[in-house]
């Protein structure tokens, strides 16, 4: 399928808590259907504490940061991952652990990478759960992007 790339990220469409025309509770999608977006910010897993002054530009699925009994973290994950509408990627499927697919709703993409390719690399952070975006992200590292022909 092919997509067109999008100069920025789209304002966030908020979240009513309502279920989809899927039937499913998550928030609307990050990007329409059909275009993809490359961000510059890191995203998701790892996590790294971050100090009360220190100033933080990434995101983690769900929010600006989150914590544990390090202090608040803040994204240690890539930058420059290929952020697409979850319909408009095919081919993939779960990540074999199992921990990497933990959420409410579906998978909350914080684990890393969750989804791979038939050849079972690594390739996808797939955001499906009712606390995190709707959006599928493809690994700069392990993917690329062409020009269709």
């Amino acid at each position: 399928m092919n997509v067109l790339q999008l100069d920025e990220m789209p304002e966030y469409p908020g979240w009513d808590g309502l279920p989809g025309p899927d039937g499913r509770r998550h928030d609307p999608p990050s990007v329409p259907r059909g275009t993809y977006v490359v961000d510059p910010l890191p995203f998701g897993a790892p996590f790294e504490p971050v100090g009360p002054d220190e100033e933080y530009d990434g995101i983690v699925p769900g929010g600006m940061w989150k914590s544990d009994e390090r202090g608040f973290l803040v994204s240690a994950g890539p930058r420059g991952t290929y952020v697409l509408h979850p319909d408009d990627v095919v081919d993939l499927a779960p990540h074999p652990d199992p921990h990497r697919l933990i959420g409410c709703c579906g998978p909350d993409g914080q684990a890393g990478c969750n989804h791979v390719c038939a050849c079972g690399a690594e390739v996808a952070i797939v955001a499906a759960d009712c606390t995190s975006g709707y959006e599928t992200r493809l690994v700069p590292g392990a993917v690329r992007a062409e020009d269709a022909e």
